[in-house]
C-alpha cells in the first residue's frame, strides 16, 4: 500500500499517468475491493478508466486504510465494547482528516516540475517522458519534422477529447442509473470510455515519445565533433541561439531517448553519417547514374514504335551505351535479352522492305 501511495502520490497534478502509475492504481484498485464504501468507485474506475481524474479519491480510501490499520495505544486492561466501538469512530475520524490533510491541500505548482537547463526547458526528469511533463510543447515544434509539428499542433485538442469523451461516458452511467433503465448501451458509454483510454495510454504518449527521439536527435546532430555540420549552421542562421547552448536544452531529452532505446545513439550516428554533403553527393549520383540506366532500358522496351532504320538505328546505339556506362546495373544476360529486341526489330524491318517491294 505504501509503495502504491509512492507511486501515485506524484500524479495528484499531472495530465496523465505514467505506465507505472497505471498500474499501481490498478493494484489500488484490488485492494480496494474488499471495502464496501469504496465499491462503486472500483466499479466506476474499472468501467470508465479515467484514472488520472481519480487519483485523489483512491489515495484517500488507501491513506484511510492505512492509517485505520497503525497500532492502537490501550489503556491498561480489557476495553469495554462501548469504548471499543467509541474508539473506533475516533480513529475514522481522525484518519479521515488526516487524509483530508495530506491529499486535499489547497493546489500547490507541481514541484517536480523544474528548470532542466539552464536554458529553461521546464520537465520532470523522472517522467516517462520529457515532453509529456512539459506545460507546452510549441518551444519545441520548429526543431521537429514536418510530420510530427503537426501531431503536436493536436495535443490540446486531443485532451480536451479525452476529458470531453471520459465526461460524456460518466454523465451517460449516471443519467443510465438514475433512470433505473437503460436509456444508453453499455456499447455507447464503452465507446466513449475506450476512445478516452486509447487517447491517454496510446495516443499522447506515442506523441510525446516521438519528440523526445527527435529533440534527441537534435541534441547528437548538435555534437560539435561528431554531429552534422550542415544542420549546425542552419541553427545558427535561423534561430536566436547558440547552438551550443541549445544543445544543453536538449540533453534530457537525449539522456530520455537513449534510456529507452539503447542503440538510439548509433541509430542516429549512422543517421548523420548516411546525411552528410558528401555522401548525399554520392547518393544522388547513384540515383541519377540508374535514372539514366532505367531511360535506356524504357526505350529498348517500348512496343508501340515502328520497325524501322531509325528504330534500328536508336536500339543499337543505347545498347551499347548500356554496355560501355552502365555495366555495374545492367547484366550481360540482359543486355542479350535487348539484342534479342534489336534482332527482332531487324527481321521486321526486313520484312517490311520485301512487303513494299
Amino acid at each position: 500500500m505504501e509503495e502504491i501511495i509512492r507511486i501515485l502520490t506524484p500524479a495528484l497534478t499531472a495530465r496523465m499517468l505514467t505506465s507505472a502509475q497505471r498500474e499501481a492504481f490498478e493494484r489500488g484498485l484490488d485492494l480496494l475491493e474488499e471495502n464496501p464504501r469504496a465499491k462503486s468507485f472500483v466499479k466506476d474506475s474499472r468501467r470508465f478508466r479515467d484514472y488520472h481524474r481519480r487519483v485523489r479519491q483512491l489515495l484517500t480510501y488507501l491513506q484511510t486504510m492505512q492509517t485505520s490499520r497503525t497500532e492502537i495505544k490501550r489503556h491498561v486492561g480489557r476495553p469495554t465494547r462501548e469504548e471499543q466501538a467509541l474508539y473506533a469512530e475516533q480513529q475514522k475520524e481522525k484518519a479521515l482528516e488526516e487524509a483530508r490533510k495530506s491529499l486535499f491541500p489547497d493546489l500547490q505548482p507541481d514541484l517536480t516540475l523544474q528548470p532542466l537547463t539552464y536554458g529553461g526547458i521546464v520537465a520532470n526528469p523522472n517522467g516517462e517522458s520529457i515532453a509529456a511533463t512539459m506545460p507546452n510543447l510549441m518551444q519545441l515544434r520548429p526543431f521537429l519534422s514536418p510530420r510530427l509539428q503537426e501531431q503536436v499542433n493536436t495535443v490540446r485538442s486531443l485532451r480536451n477529447e479525452m476529458a470531453a469523451k471520459a465526461e460524456q461516458a460518466k454523465t451517460m452511467a449516471e443519467a443510465n442509473e438514475k433512470a433505473g433503465r437503460t436509456i444508453y448501451t453499455e456499447e455507447e458509454i464503452a465507446a466513449l470510455a475506450t476512445r478516452a483510454v486509447k487517447i491517454e495510454s496510446d495516443i499522447l504518449p506515442q506523441i510525446y515519445i516521438n519528440v523526445d527521439r527527435e529533440i534527441g536527435e537534435a541534441y547528437l546532430r548538435l555534437s560539435p565533433r561528431s554531429g552534422d555540420p550542415e544542420y549546425i549552421k542552419y541553427v545558427e542562421k535561423t534561430f536566436n541561439i547558440a547552438p551550443q547552448d541549445l544543445r544543453t536544452q536538449f540533453k534530457p531529452f537525449y539522456k530520455k531517448a537513449q534510456e529507452r532505446d539503447p542503440l538510439f545513439t548509433k541509430a542516429i550516428a549512422d543517421k548523420i553519417a548516411s546525411d552528410r554533403p558528401e555522401v548525399k553527393a554520392a547518393r544522388e549520383a547513384a540515383a541519377q547514374h540508374k535514372a539514366e540506366a532505367d531511360a535506356l532500358i524504357k526505350y529498348i522496351c517500348r512496343k508501340d514504335k515502328p520497325s524501322t532504320k531509325a528504330r534500328i538505328k536508336g536500339l543499337k546505339e543505347r545498347i551499347d551505351k548500356l554496355r560501355a556506362d552502365y555495366s555495374d546495373i545492367v547484366t550481360e544476360d540482359e543486355l542479350k535479352g535487348y539484342e534479342a529486341v534489336l534482332e527482332k526489330v531487324k527481321s521486321e524491318a526486313d520484312n517490311s522492305k520485301k512487303v513494299k517491294e
